[in-house]
């Protein structure tokens, strides 16, 4: 049972009362379990972009606005660092972004590349292959005519006067200042180097927009400065730093469509950060700090690999606290179930999806670490790297299930009333329901439930609870489908799978099935039956129900017929539905030409009964 289900629910007469226990909200949320939904996509909700640790740069940008300068920023995204300086020095770029089996350079000035002791005019394009254990530099002028050709087993560099333009076969591509050089691989993958604080000059813009804040754009700067001082390989590696998320995103100076359009990359206000903080860094016992950032924490940061990348709240990037612009504090989005689909073993089809683990910091428990995938072929633990690939499509691992029906659940509250109505105060969020698809809300005297196929309706009240004892939704009667109605001398309300009628001498009780269309055929609770006194039973080969004027009992040879009064003793005192009479094959009926006899039809016989005999019985 879920933990919200054992609080009491609302004490009085059903459809007649409006007093009631208060419902409480559990200490914890059960379990985060969604079945696949019919729909094809469970609907998330998350705070933030990307992995959360140190510097929010939104948060950044909201801090900048209220007024704070970058160094107030730094120190406390990064705390525990100081500031520090550094002398400018080159940096190896990795160009992963043109990895592949060709690579073409070019110069788009008077001025020539130079490789060795050749040169490479405009108007002439630079390609460079792999060719047995060397590499090969071919120079093409005009409509791809051979100029010359040679083979390097040592590593070239590229150098141009304006820099070099690295690009594809259809000629879109990037210009870099510095060099560019080719290490020998079988895959061509070119390495730019240039002046770290050049560098810096097409990394920063990439990582924020160039309309940030002064201050924020100053922060971004020293902390890209302190990232790749902290992260610089070892000198006989082939680079320093990669070129994109994995490190830090950088394009150099331009970039050129197929089409020929060229862009900017540098803007003067990311330019004018790096110049103001020129050699600033966030230092960490006398080493450059790893000052990790990410777009936004969505309101709380995440524990990193150091101690200065601690968790902790951070109003300004929360969606209470964000500059207008910011986008990514919080967001809602559809998680698709053939994405997640993939990862069940042997191509099997998903069941449930679930959240079992969190960081324990932030909203909804933190940052998932743990998902539970049910399928029909098993089920599977996804942890890390798996967890990951949902958070790059949601954004960050900061989220939680939404569930279906939360706008259903809260007109049907606010029809009722809201807060002044029959149901009261709402005591939890709206849940999702672990076993099918639905949710649910608690509310101060009831809850309301909701499915795709029954629509939102409030259960309150005795009723309420006899629905509970009978398993919630997930018992006979599934969820509900109309609210309680009055009735005479009581209430009643409608469920998937049959009723459960309420009044003061009886309480609350479920009829159903064959049960409740003999109960209904004879009147229902204006029958002489009246209103059920007990629950449906299990017997032998059937089942019985006691009302307050008599029982029906049914099985499946016999169907459903009722049983009453002296009739009804003298088939007890025989044996009920397992002595030698068995059960009833048809309800009580007049015995013609007898005034005032009745008489009930059983499997071995009948019993009749009259004013002056009383009951006896005829065996077959």
């Amino acid at each position: 049972m879920r933990l919200p289900r054992l609080l009491p629910a609302a004490v009085g007469a059903g459809a007649l009362s409006l007093l009631g226990t208060l419902l409480t909200v559990p200490a914890a949320q059960a379990a985060e379990t969604l079945p696949a939904p019919v729909s094809g996509s469970w609907t998330v909700e998350g705070r933030g972009y990307g992995h959360g640790y140190g510097m929010s740069q939104w948060g950044a940008q909201s801090r900048a606005v209220a007024g704070q300068d970058f160094r107030r920023i730094l120190a406390d995204y990064y705390p525990g660092t100081t500031v520090g300086t550094r002398a400018n020095r080159d940096v190896r770029v990795q160009l992963s972004r043109f990895a592949g089996p060709e690579v073409f350079l070019e110069t788009r000035t008077a001025s020539p590349l130079r490789v060795g002791a050749r040169e490479v005019p405009q108007g002439q394009r630079l390609r460079v292959t792999w060719d047995a254990g060397a590499l090969r530099l071919t120079a093409f002028a005009e409509g791809w005519r051979e100029v010359w050709t040679e083979r390097w087993t040592s590593v070239p560099v590229v150098t141009g006067a304006s820099g070099v333009w690295v690009q594809r076969v259809d000629g879109s591509g990037n210009r870099y200042s510095g060099s560019v050089s080719f290490p020998l691989t079988s895959t061509i993958t070119p390495v730019n180097t240039l002046p770290l604080e050049d560098y810096l000059l097409g990394v920063v813009p990439r990582e924020s927009p160039g309309w940030f804040a002064p201050e924020a754009l100053k922060a971004q700067a020293v902390a890209a400065r302190s990232y790749a001082l902290s992260t610089l390989r070892p000198a006989g590696s082939p680079f320093d730093i990669c070129d994109t998320e994995a490190c830090q995103v950088y394009l150099g100076v331009q970039t050129r469509t197929a089409a020929g359009a060229v862009t900017e990359l540098q803007p003067a206000t990311t330019t004018a950060a790096v110049r103001a903080t020129a050699g600033e860094i966030r230092e960490f016992q006398g080493a450059p700090a790893f000052t990790q950032f990410s777009s936004s924490n969505g309101g709380w940061s995440a524990t990193g690999s150091r101690p200065y990348l601690r968790a902790g709240e951070d109003p300004w990037s929360s969606p209470a606290g964000k500059v207008p612009q910011d986008t990514v504090a919080g967001w809602t989005a559809q998680l698709p179930v053939a994405t997640v689909a993939r990862q069940c073993p042997a191509g099997g089809q998903v069941r449930s999806l679930s959240v079992t683990r969190r960081d324990g910091q932030g909203p909804w428990g933190g940052r998932i670490t743990e998902l539970l995938l049910r399928c029909t072929s098993g089920d599977r633990t996804l942890s890390g790297a798996s967890v990951a690939r949902f958070s790059g499509a949601l954004r960050s691992s900061l989220w939680t299930f939404v569930p279906g029906g939360r706008e259903q659940v809260d007109a049907r509250w606010r029809g009722l009333g809201g807060d002044a109505g029959v149901l009261g105060r709402p005591t939890s969020p709206v849940w999702g329901l672990p076993q099918v698809e639905g949710s649910y809300q608690l509310f101060e005297r009831g809850s309301v439930y909701w499915s795709p196929r029954t629509g939102a309706h409030p259960v309150r009240g005795e009723i309420r609870d006899a629905w509970g004892r009978l398993g919630w939704e997930s018992g006979p009667l599934g969820f509900p489908t109309s609210a309680e109605a009055p009735l005479r001398g009581g209430a009643g309300q409608q469920f998937a799978g049959g009723s459960v009628l309420w009044s003061p001498a009886t309480g609350a009780h479920e009829v159903r099935g064959a049960i409740r269309d003999r109960w209904s055929a004879l009147g229902a609770q204006d029958g002489w039956l009246g209103y059920p006194v007990s629950d449906e039973w299990r017997l032998p080969g059937g089942a019985w129900e006691e009302f307050r004027g008599g029982a029906v009992y049914w099985s499946p040879a016999t169907g459903a017929h009722a049983v009453r009064g002296a009739i009804r003793g003298e088939w007890g005192r025989l044996g009920w539905e397992v002595g030698r009479l068995g059960y009833p094959v048809s309800s009580e009926y007049d015995v013609a030409g007898t005034p005032g006899a009745k008489r009930t039809d059983f499997q071995g016989g009948s019993i009749t009964w009259t004013p002056a005999g009383g009951a006896v019985v005829s065996f077959r």
